[in-house]
């Protein structure tokens, strides 16, 4: 665990904090570099009550092949009660799953990787559950996975496409050269919805509920900007057009003043945001490719 504003770079590892902490990676491709910046805060609510943080972030280690963010937001009720577990092994897995069969992956509509997120998650929260020496379920296949339910969104680049990956709530943005901001993925379909009214990989057959999209991109024609964030973020603005203006504005700071001021002052952003807008934890990532100058 971190404090405020502190900084840390992390390997494969997800990222949980109690206050406010930093995770970077960068990942060379052909014509340039991705690199990804992000924080993960508890948020002011359950900082009052003494709860802990149901956010967890994870960042491909530095150097991999590809460059991948996960952030997921555990449900937090009183019916899940070990949900900020639930969301540490959802990032995990999802960021190991990505790594592996990224380079195959070229239909977004392929059920492969979200059944597979789903079953290996449901494995990771039962041998959570075992170690940790909680009630056995009876009979053993009634396990309560709905006690560790939680949302998951991820993202990841290559040189010639970006995938998004999203079960649950929260956010994942899309910023042109223009500095214009859109929703990458289409709202989801509400029927079956668990925690604070949102879809789960608790759910039975949660892979029914997984949203995906491949964007194909050119390096050469310029790159836009990427990010994902947990629904604590979005719900600190009046309306989701100040949201999309945020994104918009943290665009205009990176083409100003570089992705290193916007590391530097991720953490508070996201501070100030819970503490004065939703008071709830928020994880954010956000995705910059910088072009490598070919004849330097």
């Amino acid at each position: 665990m971190t404090k405020s504003g502190s900084r840390q770079r992390r390997r494969a590892s997800p990222l949980k904090c109690t206050n406010g902490g930093l995770s970077v990676s960068k990942t060379d491709g052909q014509l340039g570099v991705w690199k990804t910046v992000g924080s993960v805060v508890t948020g002011a609510i359950h900082l009052r009550k003494e709860q802990p943080c149901q956010d967890a972030l994870y960042l491909s280690p530095p150097n991999s092949r590809f460059a991948i963010a996960c952030v997921a937001d555990g449900h937090g009720s009183e019916s899940c009660p070990y949900s900020d577990d639930g969301a540490t092994a959802a990032v995990s897995v999802a960021g190991e799953l990505l790594e592996k069969m990224l380079p195959n992956l070229s239909d977004h509509k392929d059920i492969w990787l979200p059944k597979q997120i789903e079953a290996n998650w449901k494995d990771a929260v039962r041998e959570i559950h075992e170690k940790k020496g909680r009630d056995k379920p009876e009979p053993p296949e009634a396990f309560p996975y709905t006690f560790y339910g939680t949302t998951l969104l991820a993202l990841a680049a290559t040189d010639s496409f970006v995938f998004a990956l999203q079960i649950g709530d929260g956010n994942i943005l899309m910023i042109d050269a223009d500095g214009s901001a859109r929703a990458v993925l289409a709202e989801a379909d509400s029927s079956s919805n668990v925690g604070e009214d949102t879809e789960s990989l608790c759910l039975a057959e949660a892979w029914r509920h997984v949203r995906t999209q491949i964007i194909p991109w050119n390096p050469a024609d310029g790159a836009p900007m990427f990010m994902l964030s947990t629904d604590g973020y979005a719900n600190g603005f009046i309306n989701n057009a100040g949201f999309l203006k945020a994104g918009s504005d943290i665009y205009k700071l990176l083409q100003e003043e570089g992705l290193a001021y916007i590391e530097n002052e991720l953490p508070a952003w996201l501070r100030q945001s819970s503490d004065k807008g939703s008071g709830d934890d928020i994880a954010l990532v956000l995705f910059a490719f910088e072009r490598e100058d070919l004849n330097g």
